[in-house]
């Protein structure tokens, strides 16, 4: 694992870069969590056939903060994606994205579809956005206030290396409310579902059945908005939110089966 930074506009994001084989695969993380999320996933896939970079999101990990809860936004992460994409050369790569990050490459791939070989959501954010619940944006300043916010990161974490967790749970916890509370409200008004249809890339929908975070209800939603030919779909049986932390050499099988055997397939029946 490496880590380096990339100037991304006005930001300089943290990324995290394994493997050096000929596939690219980039990823986005979630809501609070950072870059440091996908390390068990990365460490399960083939160094000598992938190449992975995590990006951390403004206000994530050692990522640039900025002062305004408006610039934490979808819009904002996926601009920030696109513009280190851009500085470190990428292209023809499978983006992938977990939560609130399954929001952030969606809009990517609507603006950037010629970037991409495929799709990954991983238990994406409800991309037809979700109702605020009442006194939301107090319950996280008083949680702030606490010293404890927390990020669902699944409900099998017994067998998940300690020194993950509490790394993962530091980062956490160097969060700036603005991305917690902008971030929540950037969610909460997304309307990305309806233009699922658009994506023209191979897209593969990952789930864990077991998710009530944002619910297989939204997952199998996002599925069938995606246009039949070239849409696919896995669901953990027994996971959570993030089979990514979960079941980490699981999910990795999938995503190697996704774009070794199901990419190329798909491309070569669009060809004809």
């Amino acid at each position: 694992m490496q880590t380096a930074f990339v100037q991304a506009g006005d930001v300089k994001l943290q990324y995290v870069e394994h493997g050096t084989g000929p596939e690219l695969l980039v990823l986005v993380h979630g809501y609070r969590s950072s870059a440091r999320i996908w390390r068990l996933a990365q460490e399960a896939l083939d160094p000598t056939r992938f190449r992975s970079v995590a990006i951390s999101n403004r206000g994530a990990g050692d990522s640039d903060r900025t002062p305004s809860e408006e610039a934490y936004t979808v819009e904002a992460f996926a601009k920030d994606v696109g513009a280190a994409v851009h500085v470190l050369g990428l292209h023809d790569f499978t983006l992938i994205g977990h939560s609130m990050g399954g929001a952030t490459v969606t809009q990517y791939a609507l603006d950037h579809p010629e970037l991409l070989k495929a799709l990954v959501l991983l238990n994406p954010a409800p991309l037809a956005g979700r109702p605020l619940a009442p006194g939301w944006e107090q319950h996280i300043r008083d949680e702030f206030a606490s010293g404890r916010p927390q990020e669902e990161t699944g409900s099998n974490m017994a067998h998940v290396p300690a020194d993950f967790r509490q790394a993962l749970q530091a980062d956490i916890a160097r969060n700036p409310i603005e991305r917690a509370i902008g971030g929540r409200r950037s969610m909460a008004n997304l309307q990305l579902r309806q233009r699922l249809h658009e994506l023209s890339m191979p897209v593969c929908v990952i789930g864990g059945d077991q998710d009530t975070t944002v619910g297989v209800h939204n997952i199998l939603a996002e599925y069938l908005a995606l246009p039949a030919a070239h849409r696919f779909l896995h669901l953990f049986h027994g996971v959570g939110h993030s089979p990514n932390v979960e079941v980490a050499a699981r999910y990795a099988g999938v995503v190697d089966r996704f774009i070794s055997k199901t990419v190329p397939q798909c491309l070569a029946l669009a060809s004809r």
